[in-house]
């Protein structure tokens, strides 16, 4: 029996199955006008529970009018309705990623030399920026050497040779003559120029000034390199900032990646600078995504005004409402926060982010439930960041208290990251009704470090998406892309797909999975990136899962994810992604 034959023969099986349960979803006989876009011979995985497959969809405008049957669903064919033959393609609710910096992932899609280790790659990277740039424009950014220790894909203990980028050699020099570049390598501890970026910055390279230092190679000659506590600051006040024209190209290059990764909708917590360039998006028709925008949490009265001034038009669109607040800091730079010092740090038990702690370094963290309290009952919605034990533990016990304060409500609280989590801690996150917030690509990438920094214990408790959903959370998954100063996180579902549900690198390591207790079942990860994420964005009666009535925002891959192999998920392309009935990118078949 070929391929294509069984192919076919599971998806009427399916779809038999499917119209047992509830007939051809579709709307009323009399108001079955011609739709827009028909999808058929698919395998449809709507993430309805008891019904959660079918091999058509119908759109009309930017809704889902009908889900079933090829034969019912090709009837509403008109003379002007585009029809795709998926031959068999793999069709889900458009992903919705949970945690994005939108502005930081479009300047990181700009220029970054984070897994860069030649100087020919690094020419091809600057070459690349400069053909995209006006004359005199700065290149900056860098973050190199974040991926020097550990081999790429190793689950740690891997080491490789380092790289520093030398922005003085003659090639580096011609090709960026019109253009300074100021680089900085991921731990902020070096940075890199060109002699154009030191002339601009009143510095010379044949002297050190107190407080910046020149770094020189054997025979005297300056290498490009400097060090010193003054080193950001002094250019900061050199290097302007992106103009609004070139924020507003590199925004589209980022939606363009969004879209390309099958990602309908994303949080994002950017600048005001980036809000007002969504809306001009929107406004000029390039918005191909769903943005759900959170201010910081204490700036949460203007978004309490914006909310209220709020266009009905744009709501759909971009959500305001929510809030971003910060208790510890991160794994990366061993600033997140624990009960028990690090274990290769042993006087470090992290550090409290700065609405935690008055100027005197004194804890405050009266003062930040506070603010939690007030935002909580002006009806806004809060995602507060927890990484250590002792930040998720403290969290939960703040939200405790704010139940108490403020009653119940359907607040969908959103616990941002809840990264390593105690082991008496997971069943209060069902208790308290809580969204855990979680990016699984973490773990594939951030395992190289863990356990040496906290040992195998602790790490037991570290990115527990199955003690989690266990407990009672709502799982809602995400990337946080770009990442952070010493990890990469693109905004690709697949690969948290493949993370959540191997826990394995992407070299596939190490070979059972780490802590492989925590793995997810495939369908369990879909749904956490789909209906899980627009439940946390209060949005899942109109998003989330493919049924009638929904907004039409879908994805559509090229190869059955619920059957795929871990090679093969990472080896999955999207054919089509579709926002409101519009097909925002096409691949190649």
């Amino acid at each position: 029996m070929s391929r294509r034959h069984r192919r076919l023969l599971r998806t009427c099986a399916l779809v038999a199955l499917s119209l047992a349960i509830s007939g051809c979803r579709a709307e009323p006989e009399g108001s079955r006008a011609a739709a827009d876009l028909v999808l058929h011979d698919a395998r449809i995985w709507t993430g309805v529970a008891g019904a959660p497959a079918a091999s058509a969809l119908a759109v009309r405008g930017d809704k889902i009018v009908a889900v079933g049957s090829d034969s019912e669903v090709l009837a509403l064919r008109g003379p002007d309705t585009r029809v795709l033959d998926l031959d068999g393609a793999f069709v889900v609710p458009g992903f919705s990623d949970n945690h994005t910096h939108f502005s930081s992932a479009a300047r990181f899609l700009d220029f970054n030399i984070m897994r860069v280790q030649t100087q020919e790659e690094l020419a091809q990277r600057l070459s690349l920026a400069v053909d995209r740039l006006d004359p005199g424009e700065w290149i900056t950014g860098g973050l190199w050497g974040a991926y020097d220790r550990w081999t790429e894909g190793s689950a740690g203990g891997e080491s490789r040779s380092p790289f520093t980028p030398d922005l003085t050699a003659s090639q580096i020099e011609e090709l960026t003559r019109e253009h300074p570049v100021f680089l900085t390598r991921f731990d902020g501890r070096e940075h890199a120029v060109n002699r154009r970026a030191l002339e601009l910055a009143g510095l010379e390279p044949a002297r050190d000034l107190p407080s910046i230092e020149l770094q020189r190679d054997p025979q005297g000659r300056f290498t490009g390199i400097l060090r010193g506590d003054r080193v950001a600051a002094h250019f900061a006040a050199v290097v302007p900032a992106p103009s609004h024209a070139r924020r507003v190209a590199m925004s589209k290059a980022a939606l363009a990646e969004v879209r390309r990764r099958g990602v309908t909708s994303f949080s994002d917590m950017s600048d005001d600078q980036q809000l007002a360039i969504f809306r001009e998006l929107l406004a000029s028709g390039e918005l191909t995504a769903r943005v759900d925008f959170r201010y910081p949490l204490e700036r949460w009265r203007e978004a309490a005004e914006a909310l209220a001034a709020q266009p009905d038009d744009e709501a759909p669109w971009i959500r305001l409402g929510g809030l971003k607040g910060h208790v510890d800091g991160i794994m990366g730079n061993s600033t997140a926060r624990f009960l028990e010092p690090y274990d290769h740090d042993p006087g470090n038990r992290g550090s409290w982010r700065k609405l935690m702690v008055d100027e005197d370094g004194t804890f405050a963290g009266e003062r930040f439930l506070e603010l939690m309290v007030e935002a909580d009952a002006a009806g806004l919605q809060l995602s507060i960041h927890a990484i250590g034990d002792e930040a998720n533990h403290l969290l939960l016990d703040y939200l405790e208290q704010l139940r108490v304060r403020n009653g119940e409500r359907d607040r969908r609280f959103r616990l941002v990251h809840a990264q390593v989590v105690g082991p008496d801690d997971f069943a209060r996150f069902g208790g308290l009704g809580v969204v855990a917030e979680v990016q699984p690509y973490h773990l594939s990438d951030d395992m190289r470090w863990m356990e040496e920094r906290i040992g195998s214990e602790r790490s037991r408790g570290a990115y527990a998406f199955r003690s989690l959903l266990d407990g009672g959370a709502v799982l809602s998954f995400g990337s946080d892309w770009p990442g952070t100063a010493a990890s990469e996180y693109p905004i690709d579902p697949l690969l948290g797909l493949y993370a959540a549900t191997t826990r394995k690198t992407l070299t596939g390591q190490p070979a059972e999975g780490w802590f492989p207790e925590q793995r997810l079942s495939l369908e369990e990860a879909l749904r956490a990136y789909t209906h899980g994420s627009s439940y946390a964005n209060l949005v899942d009666d109109r998003l989330g899962t493919l049924e009638v009535g929904k907004l039409a925002d879908l994805a559509v891959l090229d190869r059955d994810l619920l059957e795929a192999s871990p090679a093969d998920l990472l080896a999955a392309r999207v054919r089509y992604t579709i926002v409101g009935g519009r097909i925002v990118f096409e691949g190649d078949r």
